[in-house]
This record gives C-alpha cells, structure tokens and sequence, in this order.
C-alpha cells in the first residue's frame, strides 16, 4: 500500500508557497463600540470613540480554509465521534490557509476628545500550502501511479510556510482636523516581535522522464530543486532537560524585530443637529498594515538540494522516503539523490507579514444601523514575489449590523483571495463577541474545513461617562471655529 508518509513527502517534494494569513475580527471593522481591537484594522479608529477606556482581556480568533480535504461528519452544532478526513479527488491547484491568534490584555484609553493611546499583546499563527495543478485519486498505490496521472501537469511545484510569533504593541492615535465638514484621524501602532516558530518547503521544476526496464515502464526523475527549513529552536524539543529548560532553550533560540501600522480616518459627522458628537453619516479608513518580518536561525536539519543524480527511479523515491524512521533521516535520502546538497544550519531566514492595505467605508443607515464595506489588498506579492510573506485571506466584505453600546447583531459576507463566499454573523451582549466566519460550520456535516470562530471579551465603562472636553460647543474645533452653531456635545448615551 501507499503509504502516507511516502505522500507526504512527495507532497513536500512539489510544494511551492508565498501566502498565508492574518487576523480578522470582522463583525468590529468600521464600529464604534470595538475598542483596541480596531486598532488591528485601522490605528485611527481609537480615537473617535464614545467612551474613556475600554479592556480586552481576552480574544481568540480562529479561521481555515483549504480545498485540499473535507472534513465528513462534523459540524459545531452537532459533533460525531464518526468523523472522517479524505482528500478531494481530481486535478486542481491545491491549497491550504490557516490563522491562529490569541490576544491578551488589550487595552485602550482617551487623551481627551482629540487623542487615544492602546496597547496590548498577543501571539499569532500561520500556516498555508500551494501547490501547482495536481491530479490526486485515492486509488493510487505508489510514486509511478502519482506521475502517471500527473504526466501532463509538468513541471511540478509546490510551498509550505508557517510562522508563529509573539507581539507587544503601543497605538497612538490624534485628531488632526475637526471642522464644520467633518474629522480627520491620523494613528501609528509600533510594534516588538519575537519570532516563535518559522518553516518553509519550495520545491520548483520537478519533472520525470519515462522509462523502459524488464519489459516494464517506469520513471525517472529528471529536475527538481528543494530547500527546506525550519527554526532551530524547534531542536531544542528533542534535546535532554526538563519542560522548563527546553522552554528557556527554546526562548533563547528566538529573535525580536520591529513592526509597524499606520492608518487614517475621515469622519462626516452627522446631519441630525439633535445626535451625539460620535454620531456620523460616513466614514471612511486607509491603512497600511503589519509592516514587519520575523527572523529565524535554521534549524540542524535544514537543506538546499538540486541537480539530481542519473537513475534515481520511482522506485528509489518509494523505497527511500517510505522507510524513513524519522525526521533526522531526511537529509541523508536527499543527499543520495542529487549532486549539489547543502545544510543550512547556522544561517538564518526570514517570513514577512502579512502585509496589505485595507480600506474601508462604514455608512450609518439608521438609527443604530450601519453597513460596513471592506477591501484588503495584499502586499506580499506585489512588492517582492520570491519572499515568504503571509497574507489575509480575506479580499472584500460587507457587513450589515446593528448595535449599540450594549448589544450588536452583525452579518458579515466576506469574499476571499481563493474566492471563496462565506456568510457568517457575530453577536454582541454586554462584554461578550461571539462571532462565526461561515454558518455552513453550524449547519452542514462537511464544511468544517472552510471558516471559523472568534471571541472576544471587553468591558467598558458603565454609565454615561464622559471623555474629557466633551462640554466645548459642538461647532468648535480643535482649532475652534464653528461646525454647527448652537450645537452642544453631548454625554454618550446607551441606547
């Protein structure tokens, strides 16, 4: 039988990747009412915010997608202990997307009206694979029924990245304009990382050539070029000690870099002389995100590999990798195969970002009732194409919600880079976001692949408290000058 291990490193041996994700509490983009954890889609939008000070103690987001498997058997509102995972059948390009985060002790505080400060920490994760157009059937047995199918989609090549990091980020954020037309917002997050855990595979031009032995057909392996690596710390799990000494080991295995975002907002405040200064017609965001990269020391079974040797058969590549004990045993199978082989042990290596501009326009339609519209634009690829960047996996959405300082009912709609459509929806009860990517995860036996959860947990002040300055005349700028004569800012109001 085909092994699965003799699969996944065929896998490895075609992967080719440069995209992964990023983080994506989306029933909040554009609100009011989200606190510190806007300030992960727009630095500026701490600022005009109806309230003092706001805390997060703890968030978690979750969110996947991948047409590489389905998950049978399995959905949030009904679990089976018969859940099954097969791989999708037919010829397709082949790709996996994944983002973890978790968010501890966000916070953020008004300086005044016209300034707010936030920070925070968190630890974030990413993983994602691609692959050229592959033909995959589950009734393949070996190497040589895998090339057979695959003849034609030469040359072969695929990627893998995954990058963990951990981050501690001060937002500032001011008004720069408040005039009878509308507010100007202006915010920078600074950032400090410390890089985690980092791997990467490329593997590029894998072609085979037919052949003809014993009466029987087979196949060579005639290009392809690999390297592979992942971060030395990682090592450290292997090594002698206690928990504790491998976690320290491992901690000083890990480098810390710079990171930034920057953002701006334009307020049109609105037309009701009778609303609340925070009230507003439109509002309308830019930024430039996650501007960063994490650096990595590769670990001590890191290669480069190509050239290959002359005879290496399917047969070699089934008999080499499918008897592999361990990962430590790797090195030397590749090693036997090609004429030009390198360990990269000791250099380091670095995965960006997931670096991007997001836009967004937030329209009030009623009375506690806004649309928001969103649209993510990917860096990574455009501005250097054979880095390892991460990447959001979301392209556009809309969101229709209701709320206000207590409650909120959101319906998010997201289209992604894969486009893929998804309808999730997100509540809001006193301190409490629970929010879900794609109802399909509730409803259907065979959409866990596809979506996720978030969560999140913040507290405000209760009352009607006022953020300082509030008692100047509506009309009166930061500058002075008049918006709208004769109109007061008023205290925010829970509605």
């Amino acid at each position: 039988m085909f092994k699965l291990q003799r699969l996944l490193i065929l896998i490895c041996f075609l992967l080719k990747c440069k995209d992964t994700l990023t983080q994506d509490y989306r029933a909040l983009h554009g609100s009011n009412y989200g606190g510190s954890l806007t300030v992960y889609n727009n630095p500026a939008s701490i600022v005009h915010v109806p309230y003092k000070w706001d805390v997060t103690p703890l968030a978690i987001h979750l969110k996947h997608a991948t047409n590489m498997v389905v998950i049978n058997n399995a959905s949030l509102l009904s679990p089976s202990k018969n859940v099954t995972v097969t791989s999708t059948q037919g010829r397709k390009e082949r790709w996996m997307l994944g983002n973890q985060d978790i968010r501890l002790l966000n916070a953020r505080m008004a300086i005044g009206k016209a300034s707010a400060i936030a920070f925070g920490a968190s630890i974030r994760n990413y993983q994602s694979i691609k692959t050229a157009n592959i033909n995959w059937q589950d009734t393949m047995l070996n190497v040589r029924d895998f090339i057979m199918a695959n003849e034609t989609n030469q040359p072969l090549h695929a990627a893998v990245n995954a990058n963990s990091w951990a981050e501690l980020y001060g937002t500032y954020a001011k008004t720069l304009v408040d005039d009878e037309t509308g507010i100007l917002n202006v915010g920078i997050t600074v950032k400090v990382n410390r890089a985690l855990a980092g791997a990467f595979l490329a593997a590029k031009e894998v072609s085979f050539a037919p052949i003809h032995t014993n009466n029987a057909s087979g196949y060579w392996l005639s290009q392809a070029s690999l390297t592979y690596g992942y971060s030395s710390n990682v090592d450290e799990f292997d090594n002698g000690g206690t928990a504790k000494e491998k976690r320290k080991r491992f901690l000083q295995k890990s480098w810390s870099s710079i990171g930034f975002s920057a953002g701006a907002e334009y307020i049109i405040p609105s037309s009701n002389n009778e609303g609340s200064y925070y009230d507003y017609d439109l509002k309308l965001g830019i930024a430039i995100l996650d501007i960063g990269r994490n650096r990595f020391q590769y670990g001590a079974n890191s290669v480069t590999a190509s050239l290959i040797r002359p005879n290496v058969s399917d047969t070699l590549l089934d008999e080499s990798f499918g008897t592999l004990q361990n990962f430590d045993d790797l090195p030397d199978s590749i090693r036997n195969m090609t004429n030009e082989f390198s360990v990269l042990s000791g250099g380091f290596f670095y995965i960006n970002q997931p670096a991007r501009i997001a836009m967004h326009a937030d329209k009030r339609m009623a009375e506690n009732i806004y649309v928001n519209l969103a649209l993510n634009l990917p860096l990574g690829g455009l501005v250097a194409k054979e880095k390892r960047f991460s990447q959001e996996l979301t392209l556009a959405s809309i969101t229709p919600r209701i709320e206000n300082r207590q409650w909120g009912f959101y319906l998010p709609a997201s289209l992604s880079t894969k486009m893929r459509f998804w309808m999730g929806g997100a509540l809001k009860a006193g301190p409490l976001l629970l929010g879900i990517h794609n109802w399909a995860n509730l409803f259907a036996k065979n959409k866990m692949q596809n979506g996720g959860m978030y969560l999140a947990l913040t507290f405000r002040p209760s009352g009607n408290k006022r953020v300082k300055g509030e008692d100047n005349n509506y009309g009166s700028g930061q500058n002075g000058g008049s918006r709208k004569s004769g109109k007061k800012y008023d205290c925010p109001t829970v509605r």
